[in-house]
């Protein structure tokens, strides 16, 4: 049952950054929110925690309390509390839940156990603050425990602004009040635990509480695209029918939007959703679409703007799913299966060609290359005879996706382009 609900606001999220010292852009400003792998500005997860313990009014008398963030939380939009009972257990769960979707799952323990804490983790990174008799006024007007509240605060700062920083994600927090200490000093030790999975351990010491929590390195993509080789732009010159890349936001679809505008007699149609496209010429023609809800969007495009060559690349926002998680699953059948399929079979009845990015399968047991390859086997199935479909599997390259997830070091899809054949001749319909 929802027992409470609360509101988050952008001047609370502004106020909340002066105090934590966690002024990340990815807090406050719409335009690195909507630019970032979230599709939009999130609000503060410790702020969201602590106005959650002023709504239940949190006593002192908890031993532990267990925080897991599923997701990032939105400014003005409600966000449920849903208290779950369960028999036999003497802890309490709760679920935030905003736009009908679970966000956050928190445990609270009342009983006073000892619990067994590891402190052995080697250091990649730590911090020690001193906490001033002015940070303890500025954080004691509040039902929520001061020493409690510094050092979410500090957690808060240390994330966003010290380790991992920029568009690094809170996943996990584990709170215990069992310690005994009086000293005015805050440590903050981590430990990267992968470059292959980028999931830091870290802990809080201060006063009473010792504060485990995990998060997740997200890296900026930064990419530098190459001057496009003759031959590239020989090819592209050559291309007569108009053009429409769906998700040409980032990515390889961004790469070749780029290289589509240095053919000024076509028509070239961009659709982004999420992230916006900032690039303006007198042959672009922009469009937001939602490919979820809106394909009819899609058709008209495609009816209006005949012959055109299709090029699918939208791609749904990735956090660190279980590779069971059942929504996920849909979510990419959605995106790589049924939505291109239905592409397809419309543009049968048009001057279309269709490119279909794949991959070269290196992490064959993922998610992704599971959708993948059964998208290959379904559409290879369809036998359009009035529409031709290219399915190229690319190998590794830069993408938003895949730097926001792991930073490696890999070629732009151009390069791949100007040295690999098949890639070149798929790409341009020369097969």
């Amino acid at each position: 049952m929802y027992l409470n609900s609360f509101f988050v606001n952008r001047s609370e999220g502004i106020k909340f950054a002066k105090l934590s010292g966690d002024d990340n852009l990815i807090h406050l400003s719409k335009t690195a929110g909507y630019n970032s792998i979230y599709g939009h500005d999130i609000v503060h997860g410790i702020l969201i925690i602590l106005k959650f313990f002023k709504k239940i009014k949190l006593k002192k008398n908890y031993s532990f309390i267990n925080i897991n963030f599923e997701k990032g939380f939105e400014y003005d939009f409600k966000i449920k509390i849903n208290k779950i009972k369960k028999n036999k257990s003497k802890n309490i769960f709760y679920e935030l839940v905003q736009k009908n979707d679970i966000k956050a799952n928190i445990e609270i323990k009342t009983s006073f156990e000892k619990f067994i804490i590891n402190n052995k983790i080697g250091n990649s990174c730590k911090k020690n603050y001193f906490i001033t008799d002015n940070i303890k006024k500025r954080n004691s007007n509040d039902t929520v425990p001061a020493e409690l509240k510094i050092a979410l605060n500090y957690l808060s700062k240390y994330v966003g602004k010290v380790y991992p920083g920029k568009n690094s994600l809170i996943k996990e927090i584990s709170i215990y009040n069992s310690r005994k200490n009086n000293d005015d000093k805050l440590s903050i030790n981590s430990s990267l635990i992968s470059r292959v999975f980028p999931l830091i351990n870290n802990f809080i010491t201060y006063k009473n509480y010792y504060i485990e929590f995990k998060t997740f390195i997200r890296p900026e993509l930064k990419i530098k695209l190459k001057k496009p080789k003759n031959k590239i732009l020989k090819e592209v010159n050559s291309i007569k029918e108009n053009v429409l890349i769906i998700g040409g936001s980032s990515g390889i679809g961004n790469d070749l939007l780029k290289l589509f505008l240095n053919n000024k007699k076509i028509k070239i149609i961009a659709t982004y959703y999420k992230n916006n496209i900032a690039l303006k010429n007198k042959n672009l023609i922009l469009k937001k679409i939602n490919i979820e809800t809106d394909l009819k969007a899609i058709y008209k495009i495609i009816k209006k703007f005949n012959p055109i060559l299709i090029y699918y690349f939208p791609t749904p926002k990735i956090f660190y799913k279980s590779i069971k998680d059942k929504n996920l699953i849909k979510k990419y059948r959605k995106y790589f299966i049924e939505i291109p399929i239905k592409i397809i079979r419309f543009s049968q009845n048009f001057k279309s060609k269709f490119f279909y990015p794949s991959t070269t399968y290196t992490n064959i047991g993922s998610p992704y290359s599971l959708i993948k390859s059964q998208a290959e086997k379904k559409i290879n199935k369809l036998n359009e005879s009035k529409i031709k479909v290219n399915i190229l599997k690319i190998p590794g390259v830069n993408t938003k996706q895949n730097l926001s997830l792991i930073d490696q070091k890999l070629p732009n899809f151009r390069d791949l382009l100007a040295r690999n054949r098949k890639i070149f001749k798929k790409t341009f319909f020369k097969n």
